[in-house]
């Protein structure tokens, strides 16, 4: 069972392992307890939320779709192009109307 992915908190991991789940791949979500107990603002290796797939044979796949989340490229799925939050800089796909990582609303007219 391959990683493909280190996440920043727990939301993100559930987001990538949602986004594998979509499209075929079977994935969890691995060292969450171990994330809880530190209190760290930065990611420590062996202690961060990881998503592992279940299949080697998915892992291409799974690669891709993890650097183009990472990267906020458009992913499977998406309608129309990524956007920024104002506030907190993050990356969001456009069927978004506000922001999953504080809640700020997508600039401009929503569709």
């Amino acid at each position: 069972m391959p990683k493909v992915f280190v996440a920043q908190h727990h939301a993100e991991a559930h987001l990538v392992m949602g986004l594998l789940q979509a499209n075929g791949i079977a994935a969890e979500v691995r060292g969450e307890a171990l994330f809880t107990t530190v209190e760290a603002p930065t990611i420590i290796p062996g202690v961060a939320p990881e998503v592992w797939v279940a299949k080697s044979a998915h892992l291409p796949l799974a690669l891709d779709l993890v650097r183009r989340f990472s990267r906020g490229e458009a992913l499977p799925g998406s309608a129309g192009p990524t956007w920024q939050c104002p506030k907190c800089s993050e990356i969001l796909e456009a069927q978004f109307a506000e922001c999953w990582s504080c809640s700020t609303a997508k600039p401009g007219p929503v569709v």
